[in-house]
């Protein structure tokens, strides 16, 4: 049985492990502590276990896949919350300072779901692909 989407963290947390998840079927350290560092930073998740948030979000992400999730997740943001979850989306999709074409649909279904305008959209994902451009690939 599917889990309900109780509140904005678990959505948001849901969406952002869809875009971990999707972006490499088994995504490393790296990048895991890079998720958990922004969710520990962002005073939106306090007083949430953040063990139980993930464990939700990555059942989730198994029974249903990426894209019905996010679009399930989405309505559940408040709309203040809206473009700092996409630019956490943008943050984690963009870290080797790239997006491949597969990944750069499931951005796009983030930010039509989040109801980001499409020139909010460009200018965020540009600056993080500039950001991150030059930054050191870890290797496991």
């Amino acid at each position: 049985m599917t889990p309900d989407l109780k509140n904005e963290q678990e959505a948001s947390v849901a969406i952002l492990f869809s875009c971990l998840f999707s972006q490499s079927a088994q995504p490393g350290e790296a990048q895991i502590e890079q998720l958990s560092r922004m969710l520990v930073l962002c005073s939106r998740f306090r007083g949430n276990n953040l063990s139980e948030l993930s464990a939700t979000a990555l059942q989730l992400f198994t029974q249903e896949g990426a894209r019905p999730l996010i679009e399930r997740a989405a309505p559940l943001v408040t709309p203040e919350f809206r473009e700092t979850l996409f630019c956490m989306v943008c943050e984690l999709m963009t870290q080797d300072g790239q997006l491949p074409e597969s990944s750069s649909e499931l951005v796009g279904l983030c930010a039509l779901s989040l109801a980001i305008s499409v020139e909010l959209m460009r200018s965020i994902l540009t600056t993080y692909l500039l950001r991150n451009r030059y930054n050191v690939q870890i290797i496991e």
